[in-house]
C-alpha cells in the first residue's frame, strides 16, 4: 500500500493523461498476480467485497484524533482548512504514527474487516489500529480508497489503458473484457495470463451498461421510422439478475442494491429460468412515475422497513433483456424485445415492461416527448432498429434527448483547477444562490462553457481570490452563471441545505449582478414541486 500510495501522489502531481497512465502501468508490471488484483481494486474504488461499509466521516476522525488527541473543533477547523479529509488526516496524524509498512493484503484483510463489521466500536478499533502503525502518505490514500474519493485525475479509461500497457493486451480487448464481467481486477489476471478472450459475462457478476449518447436537437434525427422510442425514466438504471429464486439487483455504478428494494427482489424470485433484465428503478404512484426526489428517501435509508415499500413504492420497467438460457448480447433489438416480452407479459407491478413506440416523422417525436414529460418522466430514448448490446458503450445506436428541469442563476463562489488539457485553468465551479445578505452554495459544475471563457474566468477569479482550503480557493461573489439541472435534493453537504441533480452551465450571464441572482425560495419551492405528487411536477414559474 505504501508504494502504492507513492505511485497516487506522483500521478496526481501530473497533468499529462498519457503520464498518468504510463506510472500507473510502470507499477503494475511489478506487482505479484494477487497484489496486481488488489491494486486495480483500489485504483479503481472498489476494496470492498459487495456493498461499500458505513465508514462515514465521523468514524474515520475520530479514529485519528485517539491517535493524535486533538480538540475536535480543532480538528474540523483544520480538516477544513486541507479541504480533503485523506490529507487532512494525514497531515494531522504526521509525527504521531509508528510509521511501519502496509502491505497491500494487510490493506485488503482491513478493508474486509470493515466490511464484516456491524458495530461502530468495531470499526473504530481496526481504523484506529491502521492510523497508528502506518505511515502518513499511506493513511492518506488509504481513506481516500474507503471514502471512494481517490482524486488523482485516473479515469475509468485510464486504467483499463494502464492495465493493457502493463499486461501486453490490447486496450480494446480488455475494455471488452471489463465491460463483460464488471471487474477490472479480474480482466487484469486475465490479460496477464494471455486468456481475455475467457472473460464472459456472468449471471450475479454486473456488466457495464449500454448507455445513450445525448443529441442536442431533434434534428439530428434523420431517419424517425427507423428508431424504436421509450420513455427516459426518472429513476436509477438497474441491472436485475436471477435464477431459479436467487436475485441480485446492481446500479449503474455496479454495486448491489437488492436488499433496498424487496418488493422488487421478491417479484423476480418468481420469474421462471434465469435471465438478465435491464431496466430502471422508479418511484411509482397510481400507475404514473414520480419526481427522483421521492425515490432519494428510499435510498437514504439504510435498512428498508416492513412499513417503506407501501409508504415510497418503487417499481423497475424493463426495457431489455440480456440473458435467457444464455447470453443476448448479439442478438438483435427486437428479438431481444420478444424474450422480454415472453418474461414480463401479463406481470403485475412491481415488473413492468416499458412501453414502446414508434414515428414517422420528427414532428411524431416531439409530441411524443411531450406525453413523456406529461407523464413524469425525463424526455425520450430513441434506439436504432436491428441494434445489438453493446455493454459498457455510450453508442449512437441509442441516443436520449431530455430537457432540464429547470435553470437557475447563481453566482460562482469558489474555483479549482481541472484536470488534463484544463489542469492549468480553473474549470470547476462552486456556486450559490441568494439567502437574505448570504450566498449558500448549492451545487458545482465544470462543464458548458468554452475554451476561450474558461481562459477569461480563470484570469478574473485569480484576482478575486479571498482565501483557499486546499486546492479550493474561495472567490469574491461577483460571476453570475446560468445553470441548468435535473432537479434539486436535500443535501448535508452544503449550508444551503440543498443541492442540484446534474447541474452544467448553460450560459455567463455577463448582464446580471449578484444581487440579480435565484434565491433560497426559488430552491425550495423548486424541491417543495419535485417532492409531491405528480400532479405537481411542474416547476414553479420564475420571473424573466
Amino acid at each position: 500500500m505504501d508504494t502504492l500510495a507513492a505511485v497516487c501522489e506522483r500521478v496526481a502531481a501530473n497533468n499529462s493523461r498519457l503520464r498518468k497512465v504510463n506510472l500507473i502501468a510502470e507499477y503494475l508490471k511489478t506487482l505479484s498476480s494477487p497484489d496486481l488484483a488488489r491494486a486495480v481494486r483500489f485504483l479503481s474504488g472498489n476494496p470492498f467485497a459487495g456493498a461499500r461499509p458505513a465508514v462515514g466521516y465521523a468514524a474515520l476522525v475520530d479514529a485519528a484524533r485517539a491517535v493524535f488527541q486533538w480538540d475536535l473543533e480543532i480538528t474540523r477547523t483544520c480538516l477544513r482548512e486541507v479541504g480533503d479529509l485523506g490529507e487532512g488526516l494525514a497531515l494531522l496524524l504526521t509525527g504521531h504514527t509508528r510509521n511501519e509498512p502496509l502491505p497491500l493484503a494487510e490493506a485488503e484483510s482491513i478493508y474486509m474487516s470493515l466490511s464484516s463489521a456491524r458495530r461502530q466500536a468495531e470499526k473504530f478499533e481496526i481504523l484506529h489500529g491502521c492510523f497508528a502503525r502506518c505511515r502518513p502518505l499511506t493513511i492518506k490514500y488509504f481513506v481516500k480508497v474507503i471514502t471512494g474519493e481517490l482524486r488523482i485525475g485516473l479515469q475509468a479509461k485510464m486504467l483499463e489503458e494502464a492495465v493493457a500497457l502493463a499486461t501486453g493486451a490490447g486496450r480494446e480487448a480488455v475494455r471488452d473484457a471489463h465491460n463483460r464481467s464488471g471487474d477490472l481486477a479480474r480482466v487484469a489476471l486475465a490479460a496477464r495470463e494471455g486468456r481475455l478472450e475467457a472473460i464472459e459475462a456472468r449471471l450475479f457478476h454486473p456488466m457495464g451498461f449500454m448507455l445513450a449518447k445525448p443529441i442536442d436537437s431533434l434534428g439530428e434525427i434523420e431517419d424517425p421510422e427507423n428508431w424504436v422510442i421509450e420513455d427516459k425514466y426518472d429513476g436509477i438504471r438497474a441491472q436485475a439478475h436471477y435464477s431459479n429464486g436467487k436475485v441480485a439487483i446492481f446500479t449503474r455504478g455496479l454495486a448491489e442494491a437488492t436488499s433496498a428494494f424487496p418488493e422488487i427482489e421478491s417479484a423476480l424470485s418468481e420469474l421462471p429460468g434465469s435471465g438478465l433484465l435491464d431496466g430502471e428503478i422508479v418511484a411509482w404512484q397510481e400507475g404514473r412515475a414520480l419526481h427522483f426526489n421521492v425515490l432519494q428517501q428510499r435510498l437514504a435509508r439504510k435498512v428498508v422497513p416492513l412499513f417503506l415499500p407501501f409508504e415510497i413504492p418503487v417499481v423497475f420497467i424493463a426495457y431489455d433483456i440480456l440473458y435467457r438460457d444464455g447470453l443476448l448480447f448479439d442478438r438483435p433489438l427486437e428479438e431481444r424485445r420478444a424474450l422480454l416480452e415472453d418474461v414480463l407479459n401479463g406481470r403485475p407491478e412491481p415488473l413492468l415492461l416499458s412501453p414502446q413506440y414508434r414515428a414517422h416523422s420528427v414532428a411524431d417525436i416531439a409530441e411524443l416527448f411531450d406525453a413523456a414529460r406529461a407523464r413524469g418522466n425525463e424526455g425520450l430514448v430513441l434506439k436504432r432498429r436491428g441494434s445489438l448490446y453493446e455493454s459498457g458503450r455510450r453508442s449512437g445506436q441509442w441516443v436520449k434527448w431530455k430537457q432540464p428541469y429547470a435553470t437557475l442563476d447563481v453566482v460562482i463562489t469558489a474555483a479549482e483547477q481541472g484536470h488534463g488539457k484544463r489542469a492549468t485553468v480553473l474549470s470547476d465551479y462552486t456556486f450559490a444562490v441568494r439567502a437574505g445578505d448570504e450566498f449558500l452554495n448549492v451545487g458545482k459544475a465544470y462543464s458548458g462553457l468554452t475554451d476561450e471563457e474558461i481562459r477569461e474566468l480563470t484570469r478574473l477569479l485569480r484576482a478575486s481570490v479571498i482565501g483557499r482550503y486546499g486546492p479550493v480557493l474561495l472567490v469574491r461573489p461577483e460571476i453570475v452563471l446560468e445553470v441548468a439541472f435535473d432537479g434539486i435534493q436535500k443535501s448535508t453537504r452544503h449550508k444551503s441545505g440543498y443541492a442540484m441533480r446534474f447541474p452544467r452551465i448553460v450560459r455567463w450571464r455577463r448582464d446580471k449582478t449578484p444581487a440579480e441572482i435565484d434565491t433560497l425560495d426559488r430552491v425550495k419551492a423548486l424541491y417543495e414541486a419535485s417532492t409531491a405528487p405528480l400532479k405537481n411536477y411542474a416547476p414553479p414559474s420564475r420571473g424573466t
